[in-house]
């Protein structure tokens, strides 16, 4: 390999257009063009222009050679000797690291599968480690590990939605059960006012449960009073009780209204 190397070294050292013609100050581009061949690259700055060759680097100003920095073919050949073996240097040492980095990461891929504490995880941290350890170590295939830490992560997400859909499902029987509550509460409710206006209704009856006409209840209303004044100064008073009239004694029409209230009251007793 070496050999091949030097060997087109050579060859293209032997190609350069001639480096052994002189180039002297005061010649023009045209004719450092005719002589090196097409610059690499040009440099323009603000008073000269600066051509680029593989063997060094030419100074124009008003298109002019002022300056000359070439290497001799000698010189030449050595520094392109030199950097190839830098390169090749390069290459072995960037070979060795590539192989130390390889193996680094099987050895921990290896260590992750025999990991309790890793197997522990749940499969989107899973997933989330071997994507990261990919790019880390993109010469050591990951893809099986992917693929189960992906399969894992389907499942734990299908039972995700699985226990949203049962704590879903709970929710609305809680609110079902509260809301039959709360109608209960509210027939409840309804029935004991319903049972006062029926009890309202019934004011000024009494009931008795002596077993009168067969063993029913039944209810009579209080006596009532009526006032009778038949124009000659006296009064006559009279109480309905059991369908029956009950007259009461005249007296004269000089008493005290709150005399004879006092006095039918004291009689309905």
């Amino acid at each position: 390999m070496k050999a091949s190397v030097l060997f087109a070294t050579l060859i293209f050292c032997a190609s350069l257009p001639s480096l052994a013609s002189p180039i002297e100050t005061g010649q023009t581009s045209k004719q450092v063009i005719e002589t090196l061949g097409k610059p690499m690259g040009t440099i323009e700055l603000r008073e000269k222009t600066l051509l680029l060759y593989p063997q060094g680097e030419i100074t124009l100003k008003e298109d002019q050679v002022t300056e000359i920095d070439l290497m001799t073919k000698e010189q030449f050949s050595d520094d392109q000797e030199r950097l190839r073996l830098e390169r090749e240097e390069w290459l072995v040492d960037q070979e060795r690291r590539r192989v130390a980095h390889k193996e680094e990461g099987e050895s921990l891929r290896a260590s992750k599968m025999k990991s309790s504490a890793f197997a522990s995880l749940s499969a989107k941290d899973k997933v989330d480690y071997w994507r990261s350890f990919q790019i880390r170590y993109p010469a050591v295939d990951v893809s099986p590990q992917i693929s189960g830490a992906l399969a894992g992560y389907e499942t734990e997400l299908e039972e995700l939605r699985s226990q949203q859909r049962i704590a879903e499902l709970e929710t609305r029987v809680a609110q079902a059960e509260r809301e039959a509550a709360s109608a209960r509460l509210e027939t409840e409710k309804l029935r004991e006012e319903t049972e006062r206006t029926e009890r309202s209704r019934t004011y000024g009856l009494r009931s008795y449960t002596t077993p009168v006409f067969n063993n029913s209840r039944y209810y009579y209303r209080p006596p009532t009073v009526t006032i009778y004044t038949n124009g000659n100064g006296t009064t006559t008073t009279t109480h309905r009780r059991n369908g029956v009239h009950h007259y009461g004694e005249s007296k004269n029409q000089s008493e005290s209204v709150a005399e004879r209230a006092t006095r039918i009251l004291n009689a309905v007793n």
